[in-house]
């Protein structure tokens, strides 16, 4: 869901600790949402979804 909405707003996103290097987990993934977006990217999702 998260990575589906946040490919199609095409947003960008800050990091609420201005790092980029938030620890992001399933406890604590909604607390900054750039970071869980690159983490997305970063485990080879794809904005195609191919």
């Amino acid at each position: 869901g998260f990575f589906r909405r946040s490919s199609k707003r095409d947003k960008e996103y800050t990091c609420r600790h201005g790092n980029g290097h938030c620890t992001i987990g399933r406890m604590n993934r909604n607390r900054c949402q750039h970071c869980r977006y690159k983490k997305c990217l970063a485990v080879g999702m794809s904005r195609d979804g191919k």
